[in-house]
């Protein structure tokens, strides 16, 4: 087997304990792996150049062994990125506090969230909680740019602007997947508006903290992605929609060749430096 690409996207669940309009999740019913086949493909990964997993979903945090799996994975040094929702974040706070890298938080709006009524406080907490810490992993805030809060991008980073926020990820809206698919006439913005939110951004905030401007056409061919079921699936943009297109499952002897058929590589390192500061 050739060895596999330094960071590994893996949806370790499905499930997740919202529904937002915008979400480009999977269905919540895919099968999931178990934590006996978790510790062979992580074996698999240490053996075969992963340096970094990226941990999401759905929401990592609902599956009831996360902290057996973070275990598990230090024990190969991965680096760990996680991407929650932050609902769950003070069930595993302390264990986060130690094992994670980086780890992404969504925030939509300066005064709520698409997820639900507690959400914003919830990610507000998490950030005073890091605020106190001498010690923290590398803190993303993400936001998806939809019609709903184009004209509020600049409120949302007066209101993160003194937290120790390290990366301000912007994204363009994706329809991908159920939910983000049926919305698509609701969320979606054009392009030309979404260049001039974000530079109006990026000359306001950029003293504050890197801003990531994330695109549609620079996250297409962009990742390794292992569904929660061991799928490899590769999330290809036609411009219309995004399709995810599976490659084949990751125990497969030639995924990774046959996943070089599908990745660009340049988007490929591109998004994980913005996303990550990840250097290879």
């Amino acid at each position: 087997m050739k060895p596999f690409p330094e960071i590994v996207s893996f949806r370790i669940t499905s499930k997740c304990n919202n529904n937002c309009k915008y979400c480009y999740g999977p269905p919540q019913n895919l099968e999931e792996m178990n934590f006996l086949k978790l510790k062979k493909l992580f074996h698999l990964f240490s053996q075969n150049g992963v340096k970094a997993i990226v941990l999401c979903g759905g929401e990592p945090l609902v599956r009831g062994d996360f902290e057996d799996i973070i275990k598990e994975l230090r024990k190969y040094n991965f680096k760990i990125f996680l991407d929650t929702n932050g609902d769950l974040f003070f069930k595993y706070s302390d264990l986060i506090l130690k094992n994670v890298d980086v780890i992404g938080l969504p925030i939509d709006f300066p005064n709520k969230s698409y997820r639900n009524s507690d959400n914003l406080d919830n990610i507000l907490r998490i950030l005073n909680f890091f605020k106190e810490k001498p010690k923290k992993p590398i803190i993303r805030i993400g936001t998806v740019v939809t019609k709903d809060n184009i004209d509020k991008l600049e409120k949302i980073g007066d209101l993160i602007k003194d937290y120790p926020i390290d990366i301000w990820k912007i994204y363009e809206f994706i329809p991908q997947n159920v939910n983000a698919v049926k919305n698509k006439s609701l969320l979606e913005v054009l392009p030309e508006q979404f260049d001039e939110a974000t530079q109006k951004i990026k000359d306001k905030f950029s003293k504050y903290f890197k801003i990531a401007i994330s695109k549609r056409k620079d996250r297409t061919n962009a990742y390794f992605f292992v569904a929660s079921n061991g799928n490899v699936f590769m999330p290809v943009d036609d411009f219309n929609l995004c399709r995810e297109v599976e490659i084949g499952n990751v125990f497969d002897e030639n995924i990774v060749e046959k996943w070089k058929k599908f990745i660009s590589e340049n988007n490929y390192i591109d998004n994980a430096k913005a996303t990550f500061n990840y250097k290879f």
